[in-house]
């Protein structure tokens, strides 16, 4: 009865790995030991007890190293549960050296297989060995390799782990120089580009490989390779030819941000299509103040309103609706700016003083809102202006804007009292209680 189990048990097993091509000996005693020790690793394999199914995994190698690919991809599965649980820093380096062998072996004992699995071999050696200063430029030869081999169809995360041990090897002074570096971004950038396209072709999501294609330009970003010169001589040409490349777009805007240079029109440019194809506050607010250096106030205020409408933090829309407000003021556009400065200030309170300061002034320099009839209509602004002030708490102006106010012979003149109500109006659109000047 335990003979028919462990042939049924043995059987099940070959039966379970029907996908994976096996090579088994020509000689029936061969195949027999060789069937019998796969079934044992196989299962022990399934039924998670590695450590029990790390002495037949070395047995097979031993003497049946070409059996099964199998053999290799579940083996390193089951020394990387150990590598992974290990707290011991010695085991588990042993752990990782052992990973790294069965790569090889696997690659010795059949064709093609290191063209096929080198991109995997050389993302787990780096999370093995990228601590270790030592191993830097086995890293770097090693993903070398993986390129030269599989080119742009390596396993799409592949350019983070290059581009991460290039920087490394940079900060370590190996002796690197910056152009292979930069070679080495080209061809990570290529790369993830590529799959990229390929995901979109596929109606997959792209989210992952759009974080790994920003770290990428990140890590050449925080070396400080890249100056100005490289962005005008190298990259703002290509964005000439194809202005409406976002990715190229984004590269030049965050390099240029990195290195200062953010004074160009080809920069402005490239923030313009870095915030049309990917809306951000932080890029739509450098363009409103952008724009309102240049003059061009109608665009700055579309811009700071855009970034506005991006964020639900009341401090930053706050801060954007403030620049509006500015804007109209400068503009002459009082009305507009007073609705902008009001609505920022109900948003943020931090701002209340401030805008409502801002109204005051407003209102105080609109001579244009004078009709010239009586002194108590045409100063009847100020009290406007005064009621703004007391609200800002501005004391000072305050007391300017009472300075203003008509004299008690105004308001007899003009057969009115103190304490009627007058209406103020213009873009003011305000009603005060008519008050005297303070020294009358």
């Amino acid at each position: 009865m335990r003979l028919k189990a462990f042939l049924l048990t043995a059987f099940l097993a070959l039966c379970s790995t029907v996908q994976a091509q096996f090579f088994w000996p020509d000689n029936p005693e061969q195949r027999s030991k060789a069937e019998t020790l796969w079934t044992l690793f196989d299962d022990t394999y399934k039924q998670g007890d590695y450590e029990a199914a790390k002495p037949h995994l070395d047995q097979i190698i031993e003497l049946f190293p070409n059996l099964s690919t199998a053999v290799y991809i579940n083996g390193i599965k089951v020394w990387k549960d150990t590598y992974k649980s290990q707290k011991d820093k010695a085991l588990k380096q042993e752990a990782a050296d052992k990973i790294m062998s069965l790569y090889d072996l696997r690659f010795e004992n059949f064709d093609g297989q290191k063209e096929k699995a080198i991109d995997r071999k050389a993302m787990d050696a780096f999370q093995y060995y990228y601590k270790d200063k030592s191993k830097t430029q086995d890293l770097l030869d090693l993903f070398e390799e993986a390129y030269e081999l599989k080119g742009n169809n390596a396993y799409y995360p592949m350019g983070r782990y290059y581009m991460n041990i290039a920087a490394l090897a940079y900060a370590r002074n190996t002796g690197i120089s910056d152009d292979r570096i930069l070679q080495i971004y080209d061809q990570c950038t290529e790369h993830i580009d590529h799959q990229i396209s390929k995901a979109k072709s596929e109606s997959k999501s792209t989210k992952r490989h759009t974080a790994i294609k920003e770290f990428i330009d990140k890590k050449l970003a925080d070396l400080k390779l890249i100056d100005c010169d490289f962005i005008v001589n190298k990259l703002v040409p290509e964005f000439e030819k194809d202005p409406s490349n976002a990715e190229l777009a984004n590269k030049i805007f965050a390099f240029a941000y990195e290195g200062g240079c953010t004074d160009s029109d080809w920069f402005v440019k490239a923030a313009q299509q870095v915030f049309e194809s990917n809306p951000q506050y932080g890029v739509g607010y450098l363009l409103g103040v952008k724009f309102g250096s240049e003059k061009a106030f109608d665009k700055s205020k579309d811009y700071f309103i855009r970034a506005a409408e991006l964020t639900e933090d009341n401090t930053d829309k706050a801060k954007a609706l403030k620049q509006v407000a500015a804007t109209e003021r400068i503009q002459g556009n009082n009305k507009e700016a007073m609705e902008y400065a009001l609505k920022s200030a109900e948003i943020d309170p931090t701002l209340n003083g401030e805008m409502l300061t801002l109204i005051g002034d407003m209102i105080m320099g609109s001579t244009e809102c004078d009709k010239k009839v009586s002194q108590v209509d045409d100063r009847a602004r100020y009290i406007a202006a005064h009621d703004f002030y007391v609200r800002a708490k501005n004391n000072a102006k305050a007391a300017q804007a009472r300075a203003q106010f008509p004299t008690i012979s105004d308001i007899f003149t003009a057969n009115k009292e103190e304490g009627q109500s007058i209406f103020v109006g213009c873009w003011i659109q305000k009603n005060v209680k008519l008050q005297r000047r303070p020294e009358q």
